[in-house]
Protein backbone atom coordinates (compact mmCIF):
# COMPACT_ATOMS: atom_id res chain seq x y z
CA UNK A 1 0.00 0.00 0.00
CA UNK A 2 2.42 2.14 0.55
CA UNK A 3 3.74 1.73 -3.04
CA UNK A 4 0.59 3.74 -4.37
CA UNK A 5 1.75 6.51 -2.01
CA UNK A 6 4.71 7.15 -3.28
CA UNK A 7 3.10 7.25 -6.75
CA UNK A 8 0.51 9.57 -5.61
CA UNK A 9 2.99 11.90 -3.97
CA UNK A 10 4.79 11.84 -7.10
CA UNK A 11 1.62 13.06 -9.10
CA UNK A 12 1.11 16.00 -6.36
CA UNK A 13 -1.88 13.52 -5.09
CA UNK A 14 -3.46 13.76 -8.11
CA UNK A 15 -4.78 10.55 -9.31
CA UNK A 16 -4.57 11.41 -12.98
CA UNK A 17 -1.64 12.31 -13.07
CA UNK A 18 -0.70 9.84 -11.56
CA UNK A 19 -2.13 7.76 -14.17
CA UNK A 20 0.21 9.53 -16.60
CA UNK A 21 2.89 9.24 -14.83
CA UNK A 22 2.55 5.11 -14.53
CA UNK A 23 1.62 4.99 -18.43
CA UNK A 24 4.98 6.88 -18.62
CA UNK A 25 7.28 5.40 -16.60
CA UNK A 26 5.58 1.60 -17.87
CA UNK A 27 6.53 3.42 -21.39
CA UNK A 28 10.39 4.36 -20.43
CA UNK A 29 10.49 0.70 -18.25
CA UNK A 30 9.90 -1.19 -21.68
CA UNK A 31 11.88 0.65 -23.68
CA UNK A 32 14.98 0.32 -20.66
CA UNK A 33 14.72 -3.20 -20.06
CA UNK A 34 14.79 -3.86 -24.01
CA UNK A 35 18.40 -1.80 -23.79
CA UNK A 36 18.93 -4.11 -20.95
CA UNK A 37 18.15 -7.57 -23.05
CA UNK A 38 20.30 -5.98 -26.40
CA UNK A 39 22.96 -5.33 -23.76
CA UNK A 40 23.08 -8.41 -22.41
CA UNK A 41 23.72 -10.06 -25.99
CA UNK A 42 26.25 -7.81 -26.34
CA UNK A 43 28.03 -8.82 -23.31
CA UNK A 44 28.10 -5.16 -22.49
CA UNK A 45 28.82 -4.71 -18.45
CA UNK A 46 29.08 -1.29 -18.45
CA UNK A 47 25.56 -0.56 -20.66
CA UNK A 48 23.78 -3.00 -18.17
CA UNK A 49 24.94 -1.09 -15.21
CA UNK A 50 24.14 2.41 -16.54
CA UNK A 51 20.66 1.13 -17.81
CA UNK A 52 19.48 -0.34 -14.27
CA UNK A 53 20.78 2.85 -12.59
CA UNK A 54 18.97 4.89 -14.92
CA UNK A 55 15.73 2.88 -14.16
CA UNK A 56 16.17 2.68 -10.67
CA UNK A 57 15.18 6.31 -9.88
CA UNK A 58 12.11 6.26 -11.78
CA UNK A 59 11.20 2.76 -10.50
CA UNK A 60 11.33 4.24 -7.01
CA UNK A 61 9.33 7.58 -7.99
CA UNK A 62 6.80 5.25 -8.92
CA UNK A 63 6.41 3.08 -6.36
CA UNK A 64 8.20 -0.34 -8.07
CA UNK A 65 9.90 -1.00 -4.98
CA UNK A 66 10.46 -4.58 -5.86
CA UNK A 67 11.45 -3.70 -9.32
CA UNK A 68 13.73 -0.63 -8.17
CA UNK A 69 15.36 -3.25 -6.03
CA UNK A 70 16.17 -6.03 -8.47
CA UNK A 71 17.55 -3.14 -10.86
CA UNK A 72 20.10 -2.18 -8.08
CA UNK A 73 21.11 -6.06 -7.69
CA UNK A 74 21.74 -5.95 -11.12
CA UNK A 75 23.10 -2.68 -11.39
CA UNK A 76 25.26 -3.24 -8.78
CA UNK A 77 26.51 -7.46 -10.36
CA UNK A 78 26.95 -5.56 -13.46
CA UNK A 79 29.87 -3.14 -12.59
CA UNK A 80 32.06 -6.24 -12.17
CA UNK A 81 30.83 -8.25 -14.40
CA UNK A 82 27.66 -10.05 -16.07
CA UNK A 83 25.83 -12.44 -13.76
CA UNK A 84 25.26 -15.94 -15.22
CA UNK A 85 21.59 -15.88 -14.61
CA UNK A 86 21.40 -12.52 -17.07
CA UNK A 87 18.45 -13.72 -19.10
CA UNK A 88 16.26 -15.20 -16.10
CA UNK A 89 16.84 -11.27 -14.32
CA UNK A 90 15.59 -9.56 -17.14
CA UNK A 91 12.29 -11.40 -17.51
CA UNK A 92 11.96 -10.97 -13.73
CA UNK A 93 11.73 -7.26 -14.69
CA UNK A 94 9.32 -8.15 -16.74
CA UNK A 95 7.60 -9.80 -14.50
CA UNK A 96 7.97 -7.64 -11.96
CA UNK A 97 6.98 -4.48 -13.89
CA UNK A 98 3.94 -5.92 -15.07
CA UNK A 99 2.88 -7.11 -11.57
CA UNK A 100 3.58 -3.28 -10.30
CA UNK A 101 1.45 -2.48 -12.86
CA UNK A 102 -1.29 -4.38 -12.63
CA UNK A 103 -1.24 -3.48 -9.11
CA UNK A 104 -0.98 0.17 -9.20
CA UNK A 105 -3.61 0.18 -12.05
CA UNK A 106 -6.19 -1.55 -9.60
CA UNK A 107 -5.27 0.93 -6.65
CA UNK A 108 -5.94 3.58 -8.73
CA UNK A 109 -8.84 2.86 -9.83
CA UNK A 110 -9.91 2.28 -6.15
Amino acid sequence: MNEIKTLLESAGDDRALAGDLLELFEEQAVEEIGILADAAQRCDAKQLARTAHKLVGSAVACGFVDLSQELRSLELHCLHNIPADIVQRIEVLNLLLEKGRDEMTRLLAD
